[in-house]
């Protein structure tokens, strides 16, 4: 029991530094709360059942920051890791490397418009946005999507799957090179919606972490679970 008990162990770890690298941050909501999170827009926000709830009765956008230490990141390379579930609504995401007011920062979006995409932009703060890359990917309703924005350097890759941490694609499906942002800034949840119609999004277990891999190998996880079982 006790080998047993080493080896699960063994296996979590292997898999959180695969999945992860060095962990920065982490919220699950399942404390009911989200306490040091600094929110924006005319969205309203709520911990409903362990999940961040970003919503509203009519045209807006929300977003919400936040970052491993006071007001911005410790470093300006990072992962960041969600779940993301558009109820209604046109697209949802996650956003690094913000410094503010008038400043540019990194987008990586699910829209649901036109069957769906995954768009990675470098936006102006109450400015202009830049599509940096775009993959179609089908996003609907009511349906769980992993999620992983990555800023290392000058490179801004990005992609989205639905299913487990263990499904997570081996390649980047978004990607460019840009050099305008390379403050840390903050990371950030955001959601919205379009004319007057109501919208409503749900974030879940959020890890900002040091960069992945670049070139990340489902067979790793494979490789890790069968050492497990011998």
């Amino acid at each position: 029991m006790f080998r047993q008990l080493i080896k699960a162990f063994t296996l979590l770890i292997s898999i959180l530094s695969c999945a992860y690298g060095e962990v920065l941050f982490t919220d699950d909501f399942n404390d009911g709360d989200d306490d040091g999170w600094l929110r924006s827009g005319s969205a309203s926000w709520q911990v409903i059942s362990g999940e961040y709830h970003m919503y509203t009765e009519g045209k807006g956008q929300g977003t919400s920051f936040n970052s491993d230490q006071p007001g911005v990141m410790s470093t300006a390379d990072y992962s960041i890791l969600a779940t993301i579930n558009i109820e209604a609504g046109t697209n949802a995401g996650i956003i690094a490397r913000f410094n503010g007011p008038g400043n540019w920062y990194y987008r990586l979006i699910l829209y649901t418009a036109g069957g769906g995409n995954l768009k990675l932009d470098r936006k102006q703060d109450g400015g202009p946005t830049f599509l940096l890359d775009e993959y179609p990917l089908a996003v609907n309703f009511d349906t769980d999507y992993m999620v992983r924005l990555q800023v290392s350097g000058d490179m801004i890759t990005g992609r989205a799957w639905t299913g487990t941490l263990e499904d997570e694609p081996d390649v980047w499906q978004v990607s460019d090179q840009d050099n305008l942002q390379g403050e840390p800034g903050s990371f950030a949840l955001t959601s919205g919606g379009y004319g007057k119609v109501s919208w409503s999004c749900k974030f879940d277990d959020v890890v900002v972490s040091s960069p992945v891999p670049m070139v990340f190998t489902p067979a790793t996880w494979a490789s890790i679970k069968y050492s497990y079982l011998d």
